[in-house]
């Protein structure tokens, strides 16, 4: 029996089981193998994605990331039981002939004793190589079973991701088209009611992110339905309600207070996808967009004295942006763009715009 081989197959299932266990047993994130292999998946998709703008590359990437995690498990499983069985000169013999097996064949054993399939035309010969054959057998269901477990929830936190960036694009596109939106000649009429109800949603998805890290990588190439941008447009038109419009016009607080804290509470979770901080400033949304619709605000120089104390989370508001592939612009007002615009009457809704 090889010692080095005995040593390294478990050191490899150790390592791989850890990452598994920590990332879909816990509430910690992924663990060291997973997280760093989609950071680092991602990080070239966006690279590829700033030369040559391809929403679609990011998607494709982001389903890789999602789909390709349990097969890295598995593959990596495989291997680490594969060196394992090789370590003994005749832990795995041929059937028939009792002759022992190669290391093809080993990792042919292998792979269909960890998929549970049982063949039979190879066996494992000796009472510890039997036990191992068992453990790694019960090792891969054990795997698969995580792996299905994972993904399900994860699915279908991406769907209540395009759920909750859909409604806030129908309340507006950019932060000053959702106040507009709201606005009716004297206040913000049933704004607050929409703010009370995002709130549970926002906070919702902020445990989904602290717990499947992964959504972070899934992108959509529909601005209406993004997410991230979604998330920045209404902590940026927040910051209006906060700091621009006048106080006698402002909703509720108890309305506006729990939603700014889920939304900061959001920004805390991009510590699990290594994004930081970007090294500027981004502009602040227009007041003049909204005095063009009779909003009362203050001035811009209040608007601009208010806001100083805050400049990293806005910061932090951009790189979000930027690490899931879109600019500043996209999100930052009406006089840059609108990402809801396809939502409108006017827009065909069978040629959904990408911004």
């Amino acid at each position: 029996m090889s010692a080095t081989g005995v040593f390294v197959g478990l050191l490899i299932l150790i390592f791989v089981m850890f990452d598994v266990l920590v990332t879909t047993l816990t509430t910690n994130g992924a663990g060291s193998i997973s997280g760093r292999l989609s950071y680092g998946l991602w990080w070239i998709a966006l690279r590829i994605h700033r030369r040559h703008s391809n929403h679609r590359l990011l998607t494709v990437t982001g389903w890789i990331i999602l789909m390709g995690t349990p097969l890295v498990w598995i593959c990596l499983a495989w291997i680490g039981w594969a060196i394992l069985f090789c370590g003994g000169d005749t832990a795995v013999v041929n059937s028939e002939s009792d002759l022992p097996a190669s290391i093809w064949e080993r990792i042919y054993f292998t792979g269909y004793t960890l998929s549970t399939l049982g063949v039979g035309d190879y066996q494992a010969q000796g009472a510890i190589w039997q036990l191992a054959t068992a453990l790694a057998s019960a090792n891969g269901f054990f795997l698969f079973t995580l792996a299905i477990a994972y993904l399900l929830p994860v699915i279908a936190a991406v769907v209540l991701k395009r759920q909750i960036a859909l409604y806030i694009s129908a309340l507006g596109g950019t932060p000053d088209d959702l106040l507009n939106r709201a606005w009716n000649g004297k206040d913000f009429g049933q704004l607050s009611q929409h703010l009370i109800v995002l709130t549970p949603m926002l906070t919702g998805m902020v445990e989904s992110y602290l717990a499947y890290p992964i959504l972070n990588y899934v992108h959509t190439p529909e601005g209406s339905k993004s997410f991230v941008l979604s998330v920045v447009t209404l902590d940026e038109a927040l910051t209006l309600l906060y700091y621009g419009v006048e106080k006698s016009c402002r909703p509720d607080k108890a309305a506006l207070n729990p939603l700014r804290r889920a939304s900061s509470a959001f920004l805390k979770t991009l510590k699990s996808a290594y994004v930081e901080p970007a090294s500027e400033n981004p502009t602040l949304p227009p007041l003049a967009l909204l005095r063009d619709q009779g909003i009362p605000v203050v001035s811009d120089q209040e608007f601009l004295e208010a806001t100083k104390h805050f400049i990293l989370r806005r910061k932090l508001l951009l790189a979000l942006v930027k690490h899931d592939g879109w600019n500043w612009d996209s999100v930052s007002s009406t006089a840059t763009t609108n990402r809801a615009s396809s939502l409108d009457d006017e827009t065909a809704i069978e040629k959904p715009e990408l911004n």
